[in-house]
């Protein structure tokens, strides 16, 4: 067994084609088989009028009445979840299916690569993979399935992958720090990063954090994986506003990252997102090492970018 914890995620993303009935009950126990089937465990839940957000033993689940959102890390497996997922809702009902991974850190600990999951992914829902970003460096791939369009006019979502993360902010979230997860969040000033969110936290034994913040249909989540040998933390949200780079500093300055990976995935529609604009000038303390835009023939585009500090 690995001495050491893979903190970057793998993410599964599913958009039907309208609201499905009851997808959010969970009554049968439908969407603990597909946590239980991803390798994770169920910690709590919390839940809008339109949403529910579970915190996960890896990460978290979002479900809405027409999308699900589950992002783990550690050794799940995803691809796991797709034919659970399918015993909810019918084939004919997804609009879109979409797989991310980033490049991981021990990955010979791993049940499976990127290129095995895409191709386990394609006998279900056929469709084509990419990477973001050097081959011999942060990078993220991405498989996607497309089959109706999707014309969302707001839909975006911005995704921080932190590694090397300042000593002092790695030692909120050990035992040596001694804080709960309460204590995390006022302390580190999460809760001021969208004000009036309804927070869900937990602290790992013996590392580990992870949090969901949720209001309407927006979320935000953190998780943090501590350890000095491969410290990393993620932060991930829907609530995009224009002046993004704003929320990007004040995250950056939670957990002070030695270098950080950057991936914004909007629907072509969103206006409100001006993808073609550089933010290397906005982000304070870094320089970009690469620049990536990529336009999908599903109605998003996706802009990565590595960042390391000067």
């Amino acid at each position: 067994m690995p001495t050491q914890f893979e903190g970057p995620e793998k993410k599964l993303e599913v958009i039907l084609s309208s609201p499905f009935a009851g997808l959010r009950e969970n009554a049968d126990g439908r969407w603990d088989r597909v946590i239980k089937a991803s390798g994770s465990e169920k910690i709590s839940v919390a839940a809008t009028d339109v949403m529910d957000a579970y915190l996960l033993s890896e990460s978290s689940l979002f479900v809405w009445d027409n999308r699900i959102l589950i992002i783990t890390c550690g050794q799940t497996n995803l691809i796991n979840t797709i034919p659970v997922i399918l015993e909810i809702v019918p084939e004919d009902v997804v609009a879109l299916l979409f797989y991310e991974r980033k490049n991981l850190m021990y990955p010979q600990f791993q049940l499976s690569d990127f290129e095995t999951e895409a191709a386990r992914i394609a006998a279900f829902f056929p469709g084509k993979s990419y990477r973001l970003g050097p081959a011999n460096y942060d990078h993220v791939h991405i498989f996607y399935s497309s089959h109706a369009a999707i014309s969302e006019d707001e839909d975006a979502t911005l995704e921080l992958l932190m590694h090397d993360l300042h000593p002092d902010a790695i030692l909120m979230y050990t035992p040596e720090g001694g804080q709960t997860a309460d204590d995390i969040v006022r302390l580190t000033g999460m809760d001021s990063l969208y004000p009036d969110m309804t927070i869900d936290a937990f602290v790992f034994e013996p590392f580990g954090y992870s949090l969901n913040a949720i209001s309407g249909s927006y979320y935000f989540t953190i998780h943090v994986t501590p350890q000095p040998s491969g410290s990393y933390a993620s932060f991930e949200t829907n609530l995009v506003p224009p002046d993004y780079p704003d929320i990007i500093n004040r995250v950056l300055n939670i957990f002070q990252p030695g270098r950080f990976s950057f991936v914004l995935t909007s629907s072509v529609n969103d206006q409100r997102i001006a993808v073609d604009t550089p933010i290397s000038n906005d982000i304070s303390g870094f320089q970009p090492t690469e620049k990536s835009l990529y336009e999908l023939d599903c109605g998003y585009q996706v802009r990565f970018s590595n960042f390391i500090r000067n």
